[in-house]
């Protein structure tokens, strides 16, 4: 042990050291080198180099197996990346960030964990949070429960020090859920202080998306917690290298920290509704059973009540929403259907625009319903179809079902106007405020009540928005009653609208633009070319333009007492102003502030004009008499141009309000078209499941006929078979063939006495018992009765009858006269049969 303290590493190269077997000399070479990081010139110093260029090096490094030189070590790469800036950040980030993690933040020394939080905090800082955040998720899923408790507290400083407006909430907010169900109570205490960080940033929003996850007594907990921290306001305590200007430039006001709030729609992934949509949706809906319509919106509910919605085709679906909503007789179906649209508009929000004229004038005609419950679904649905349009677009909707014959009609859609000027964030344009007063004006007049009520309000709200002068003109012919009616409702609302950005100011003609040349201080004695600059420009007098022209009479006075008698200053002046007066008139405003400025520009002072003793130039009353008349037809010019350009601007806004209505109209032609294509589409459909149906029949059809004509050959070569054994009965008994004719009894007596024929005929019978009983069976096609009348007439009895008595008949000559008589009864059976099948087989 003497020897390791005695030992001197530092004839060592650095590098070399930071890898030695022995830990004291790693931990030497690591407080070398943040001392030489922290002491270096500038972020490309040469003691950077040997680090950046070989990352994996500090890989080694914020890896050490000792736990003095791990802290040491993380210690030095704070110090590389505070002192080596962005350029060290993006050469080490890739390769360390993952490791430093798992060994410093499953530290069991403070200082360690301290270090790589600030390290973390580095690599946020000196470049972008995203792939730091992305590095460190995936370690909440080790299975080490101090780490994970480490990690998740890195990503609290994270967002405690960036803010969600720096780092994207979204991913963290996933996994919360997950370390809230873990088994390790310090890591669902580090998941909480998550949430109330996050709470403080995002405030309501994360409610909505994390505690439908929880558990009752997690959601209760944090409930709690988050009432603590309510109204806190946060500010980011550390900035990015690309926001460190603008950090600076800020002030500390509050006012300068105000963000836009954080959206929970953002936070969600979106769900893909239309590919789990039944099959039979459709079907169903069309039901005129209205428990199968119920089952249909019900299902679709279930499906689109979701924060966020995959955009897809949704036209059908609204279509026939929109057809239920105003035509089925049951309201529970219409009250589902309307929250259907309520959830396919929120799921959508601007995506669902294109889709509002499918169930917009559905939910306001249906607002004549009187139960408070679907009232309220179908006001919901409405509010949020508006939230995905703008108030231009359901303007001319609402001004058409404001004159319904239903007071239940018109006192809901003045309702939802109401609540659509309290939620627009932009104040309306001044002609849809005049569209919007005269039909409120108009409802004041209404027999009902609750109308009337409507329509004040209607215009409190306009007048919170404007303001009571600009509201003058449209109340100012209502009595006093309506006009306390509209006060009261103007003191009650509350409006969210700002005035639109004012535009540009035009800027004015050259002619009233002042001179470029700056005026100087007002000389006692002015020259008389300077008034004569100075007297067309037609601007205001200034403070020095005015001290200058109260000069001007007393230095004219002086010169006039000066100016010897006879002067030419008076006839000079005249000769001007009648030239003046005697150019033609310009053709154009423009041309006349042109030509009037050419006239001034162009006319010389006369030489010598007023001209005392001392030789100082004097202004002469014609010199001012022409500049009076100089102003007056730059004026008259300038109002000619104006009233011009105003009736232009008119022109053009009526040709744009002409080209709305027709986009509207185009609007309005396409989305019957497309609905007519979807009948045709669903039309096509039917048309293609009848034409496969008529095939499959006529396939069957076929195939039954196939089997038919199988099975009547079968039967063919069955009696053919029969025959041909007839006919070699005959054909081995010759007597049979004459005797036959006259005497059966005899043909099978003589038959049956060879032992040939004895064999063949039992074995025939047999045989052609089950031929003839199966081959009918299959002809009647499973016939119930035939198949009786088959299994009676080939019973196995009349067989066994029919074989004693042919055997009886070969073995006894001698047997009575019955004996025959049957034998020969059976035989007239079988060709009885036979023909019979064969007729059978012909008609067929």
């Amino acid at each position: 042990m003497e020897a390791d303290k005695e030992e001197d590493y530092s004839s060592i190269p650095l590098s070399e050291r930071a890898v030695h077997k022995v830990w004291k000399a790693r931990l030497n070479a690591y407080e070398e080198m943040t001392k030489q990081f922290s002491r270096s010139a500038s972020e490309s110093d040469s003691c950077f180099k040997p680090f950046l260029s070989d990352p994996a090096l500090y890989k080694k490094i914020v890896t050490d197996s000792n736990v003095a030189a791990l802290e040491a070590g993380i210690t030095s790469l704070v110090a590389c990346l505070q002192y080596g800036g962005a350029n060290a950040c993006q050469r080490l980030r890739g390769t360390l960030v993952t490791p430093l993690a798992e060994k410093g933040l499953a530290s069991v020394r403070a200082g360690t964990k301290q270090k790589t939080v600030e390290a973390l905090l580095y690599f946020v800082e000196l470049d972008s949070p995203d792939p730091v955040v992305d590095e460190l998720l995936p370690i909440l899923s080790n299975k080490l429960p101090k780490l994970v408790a480490g990690t998740a507290m890195a990503l609290r400083e994270i967002i405690t020090n960036f803010g969600t407006k720096t780092v994207n909430p979204k991913a963290i907010v996933k996994v919360l859920p997950k370390l809230f169900a873990h088994t390790d109570k310090n890591v669902r205490a580090e998941a909480t202080n998550i949430a109330v960080e996050l709470y403080k940033w995002m405030a309501d929003p994360l409610k909505s998306v994390l505690l439908p996850d929880l558990k009752p007594v997690q959601q209760k907990d944090l409930e709690e917690a988050f009432e603590a921290v309510k109204g806190v306001q946060p500010k980011q305590q550390r900035f990015l290298l690309s926001q460190a200007a603008a950090a600076d430039a800020e002030p500390d006001d509050d006012s300068a920290q105000e963000d836009q709030p954080v959206d929970s729609y953002d936070l969600v992934d979106a769900v893909d509704v239309t590919s789990k949509i039944p099959s039979n949706f459709f079907e169903n809906m069309a039901s005129v059973k209205w428990k199968e319509r119920k089952e249909a919106v019900d299902e679709l509910f279930q499906l689109a009540n979701v924060a966020k919605i995959a955009d897809s085709d949704f036209a059908e679906i609204t279509r026939v929403l929109g057809k239920c909503i105003v035509k089925d007789a049951n309201v529970a179906v219409v009250m589902v259907a309307a929250n259907c649209v309520e959830s396919l508009a929120k799921g959508l929000r601007h995506n669902f625009a294109k889709y509002k004229p499918n169930v917009f004038t559905s939910l306001l005609e249906r607002s004549k319903e009187k139960k408070a419950s679907v009232i309220e679904a179908l006001g919901n649905a409405l509010d949020a179809v508006f939230e995905s349009t703008t108030f231009s677009d359901v303007l001319e909707d609402i001004l058409e079902f404001i004159k319904h014959k239903n007071p239940q009609v018109k006192e809901q859609v003045a309702l939802f106007l109401v609540r659509c000027l309290r939620t627009v964030r932009t104040i309306p344009k001044q002609a849809e405020i005049k569209h919007v007063c005269e039909a409120a004006t108009t409802l004041l007049a209404d027999t009902a009540k609750p109308v009337r009520a409507a329509g004040a309000d209607v215009l409190g709200t306009v007048m919170k928005m404007i303001g009571e002068r600009a509201m003058t003109p449209y109340i100012d012919g209502l009595d006093d009653i309506r006009k306390t009616m509209v006060k009261e409702s103007f003191d009650a609302a509350t409006v969210r609208a700002k005035p639109e950005k004012a535009a540009p100011p035009v800027p004015a003609p050259a002619s009233s633009k002042p001179s470029s040349k700056p005026t100087g201080p007002p000389r006692a004695r002015p020259s008389a070319s300077s008034v004569t600059k100075r007297a067309p420009s037609g601007t205001p007098p200034t403070s020095s333009s005015s001290s200058t022209s109260r000069s001007e009479p007393s230095s004219a006075s002086h010169s006039s007492r000066l100016a010897p008698p006879g002067s030419r200053t008076s006839r000079i002046g005249t000769t001007q102003t009648s030239s003046l007066r005697k150019e033609p008139v310009p053709s154009s405003p423009r041309a006349a502030v042109t030509s009037t400025r050419a006239a001034a520009s162009s006319t010389p002072p006369p030489r010598g004009t007023g001209r005392g003793l001392t030789g100082v130039s004097l202004p002469s009353s014609s010199s001012s008499s022409t500049s009076h008349s100089n102003n007056s037809s730059l004026l008259a010019a300038e109002k000619a141009e104006l009233s011009e350009l105003r009736r232009s601007r008119e022109e053009w806004q009526s040709s744009i309000a002409t080209l709305r209505q027709q986009v509207e109209a185009l609007q309005g032609e396409n989305a019957k078209l497309s609905q007519a294509v979807s009948e045709l589409q669903l039309n096509n459909q039917q048309l293609i499941e009848d034409h496969t149906r008529d095939v499959l029949s006529v396939k069957a059809k076929e195939t039954q006929l196939a089997r038919t004509r199988s099975e009547l050959n079968g039967a063919k070569t069955q009696i053919s078979g029969l025959q041909r054994e007839l006919e070699n009965v005959r054909s081995a008994n010759p007597q049979l063939t004459h005797a036959s004719r006259d005497d059966p009894v005899k043909d099978v007596r003589q038959a049956s006495n060879t032992p040939l024929a004895r064999r063949k005929s039992t074995a025939h019978v047999t045989e052609e018992e089950k031929e003839n009983g199966l081959a009918s069976s299959r002809i009647t096609n499973g016939s119930t009765f035939a198949s009786a009348r088959t299994s009676s007439a080939f019973s196995p009895i009349s067989t066994s009858a029919a074989e004693e008595s042919l055997s009886s008949g070969t073995t006894s000559a001698g047997d009575s006269v019955e004996s025959w008589r049957r034998a020969a009864e059976v035989t007239s059976q079988l060709k009885a049969r036979i023909e019979a099948m064969k007729a059978r087989q012909i008609r067929r």
